[in-house]
């Protein structure tokens, strides 16, 4: 019988699967024990055959109780496939339906292995995907979705929590007409639209991998009790399922003999009697507390706990008191950055966020570096500019870098007459149809800056964003290679003065749009900050934070090697905006929100990273003698001061460690100072050195 997916085009195949058109409630389609075969269970007839190196092995998640799950290689040729000969199963073409299954892997060790595949033996393009991270990162839950032809992606997104650290983990999945939920260990990680990609006709269903023409993304690990329905579970039954409940259960109560609420199969596993519901002994009961830990056996049955060990992950926090403060008890680095919850509890930081001042530089990191995980200021500024284009001239084929680099932007299409003055500030103008400013990158140079992971990107513009159809102020790209893409620019389809964000990396999201409207042909700052750590993207406008809600994407392909203003350059040049641009600056960390306001208040890059000219600007003497100097400075800097009467050599050291200040820096040198006393010499002579 064939089945269409009409809101997502997605389109029947010709398959073992044996469906009613119109079920009342979710059917099971096939069940897959994997205790020593990969029969199907659901007397649909939908088997499977595995191939390469598994195994079938006595571990299993415990609340199955004794049986077998299969154990895979990790090998090229190592999968296992159902209906392999008939079109699989084509469970994604349907309008509706649920998947489930048991997985244990370490999601850190191997990148972008997957667990459950379906796509095309004549065309490598569509796949629906759901493996570990792509980058081995961490332990989420990786969903990737690509349509026939290729172009429009889903993915690779992550969970929140974590499927894939070497212990068993249930993971399952429910899609309506392109929304996904996605469930781990029975509860909601988050909701997935991917309504956007185009289907596809499915003709292979795999477990342990992918099989197109040939098999790829090999899983190290083990499965156990996959299932598959025709619509969508209830998240109920996706918690009985992830207490131990068979699949052929769904829809029917977990055996709970003595009625406390508490599954027979999860007492017995943990510890507790069955048969008790707290009436002879309490601690056998919902309400009980055997480990003292602060949360009950019900509390621990729905968190996937172990109501015997009050810390059930071993990172010095109780399973009551992770509950408590968000993180979770089944992971003892909740947020993967290398401190373990109760560490990060003891020393002030949060268990919940890898980078948690949102410097781009993870907690664990600062604490090995010797700067503060707590204070955004941590390390110095100053050690963070890698380019800054003033954009007041040019010497006729270059605009000069006054950051540390001197990586100079070589003009395209522009001359002098393109740097102009507008208000009052020297500017770079920019017509629309053919200038724009562009660097290619040395492999050793500090930029692109998105091979950064973490990075902030400021600029002043005045542009009219309406009428201006996906044109570029800023983007990195590649010179040879026209996929991956960085670009700040007008809304794609020109219809306001949004700010339009588009990031592509082997796929979307694609175009995201600021909530305000700073193109509006009025001098606007813009900063724009890329956080791996806590995987955010943020942008300030005028300094105001606009938005910080935006769907992450990282660009991480090795081929970007070009930075460009006022249009994109890969091998030709195109997307040009018509406006004026300036003081642009690019940083390798993400700027506090406190120096993006000094940006926007028409402090220079160079004076927040403390490389302006350096000079001392200002000696003053007050009327009890004292001299106080002032220089400009560096975060972070120490410095010596020196000081002669006649500027002969050798000069009267002050002091040779003399602490920044930060941007500004003052020095006092007090009257009665023997031999060079303010209150009667009538000249002294001051040097300062870093």
């Amino acid at each position: 019988m064939n089945y269409s997916k009409s809101f997502l085009s997605k389109l029947p195949v010709a398959a073992s699967l044996i469906l009613l058109p119109l079920p009342l409630s979710a059917e099971l389609v096939g069940y897959w024990k994997l205790d020593d075969n990969f029969d199907d269970s659901s007397g649909k007839g939908n088997n499977g055959v595995f191939f390469g190196g598994t195994t079938y092995d006595s571990d299993t998640p415990a609340v199955l109780g004794a049986g077998k799950s299969v154990a895979f290689d990790g090998l090229a040729g190592t999968y296992g496939a159902i209906n392999p000969d008939t079109g699989g199963m084509a469970i994604t073409a349907l309008p509706t339906y649920s998947v489930s299954m048991w997985v244990k892997g370490d999601g850190t060790l191997n990148s972008d292995d997957r667990v459950f595949s379906e796509g095309m033996a004549s065309n490598n393009n569509p796949l629906f995907n759901v493996g570990t991270h792509n980058t081995s990162a961490n332990g989420s839950v990786d969903l990737y979705i690509r349509n026939g032809g290729g172009a429009e992606t889903f993915g690779h997104t992550y969970s929140t929590g974590t499927a894939f650290d070497n212990t068993w983990h249930h993971i399952a999945w429910v899609d309506n007409e392109g929304i996904l939920d996605l469930y781990i260990d029975g509860l909601l990680d988050g909701q997935y639209d991917y309504t956007n990609v185009p289907g596809f006709a499915p003709e292979t269903t795999t477990i342990g991998g992918i099989l197109r023409d040939i098999d790829c993304c090999n899983f190290l690990g083990s499965i156990d009790e996959v299932a598959m329905w025709d619509s969508g579970l209830t998240a109920a039954e996706i918690t009985n399922l992830a207490a131990g409940s068979p699949a052929t259960d769904v829809g029917l109560p977990p055996e709970d003999s003595d009625g406390d609420g508490l599954p027979t199969a999860w007492e017995t596993a943990n510890g507790l009697d069955p048969n008790d519901d707290g009436t002879t002994d309490p601690n056998n009961g919902a309400d009980g507390d055997p480990d003292s830990d602060g949360s009950t056996n019900a509390e621990e049955l729905a968190n996937n706990t172990d109501p015997q060990d009050s810390d059930s992950d071993d990172d010095g926090l109780n399973d009551g008191a992770e509950v408590a403060a968000g993180s979770d008890p089944n992971k003892s680095d909740t947020d993967g950055d290398g401190l373990n919850d109760g560490a990060e509890v003891a020393g002030g930081t949060n268990p919940l966020k890898a980078d948690s001042d949102g410097d781009g530089i993870g907690d664990n990191d600062e604490l090995i570096a010797g700067t503060s995980p707590t204070d955004i200021e941590s390390p110095a500024i100053g050690d963070l500019l890698c380019a800054y284009w003033p954009l007041d001239s040019t010497d006729g084929t270059t605009t000069a870098d006054a950051g540390p680099n001197g990586y100079h932007m070589n003009l395209m299409s522009m001359d002098a007459a393109n740097f102009i003055t507008d208000e009052g500030r020297a500017v770079a103008s920019f017509n629309g149809s053919d200038n724009l400013l562009a660097r290619i990158h040395a492999a050793e140079d500090d930029l692109p800056i998105s091979r950064h992971p973490a990075y902030t990107i400021s600029m002043w513009v005045k542009i009219t964003g309406t009428g201006q159809n996906d044109l570029r102020m800023f983007s990195e790209s590649s010179s040879f290679n026209a996929g991956p893409l960085l670009n700040l620019g007008t809304r794609n389809n020109g219809s306001d003065d949004s700010f339009d964000v588009y990031l592509r990396d082997a796929g979307s999201p694609n175009h995201q749009f600021s909530t305000g409207l700073p193109l509006d042909g009025t001098w606007k700052h813009i900063a724009y900050t890329h956080n791996d750590a806590n995987q955010q993207i943020q942008l300030y406008i005028d300094g105001v934070l606009d938005r910080d809600t935006w769907i992450f994407k990282d660009i991480v392909s090795p081929d970007v090697d070009t930075t460009s203003i006022g249009a994109i350059l890969r091998a030709d040049p195109s997307h040009w905006v018509m406006g004026m641009i300036d003081e642009v600056s690019l940083w390798k960390g993400v700027m506090s929100p406190a120096k993006i306001a000094d940006l926007a208040a028409g402090t220079t890059p160079d004076e927040i990273a403390g490389t302006a000219a350096f000079e001392i600007t200002s000696i003053t003497r007050d009327s009890d003698g004292n001299t106080t100097f002032t220089w400009n400075s560096r975060a972070g800097a120490t410095y010596g001061v020196w000081a002669s009467l006649d500027l002969e050599e050798p000069w009267s050291e002050l002091t040779d460690s003399y602490e920044s200040q930060g941007e500004q820096t003052s020095f006092t040198l007090p009257a009665g100072t023997p031999f060079l006393d303010p209150a009667t010499e009538p000249r002294i002579f001051f040097r300062v050195t870093k």
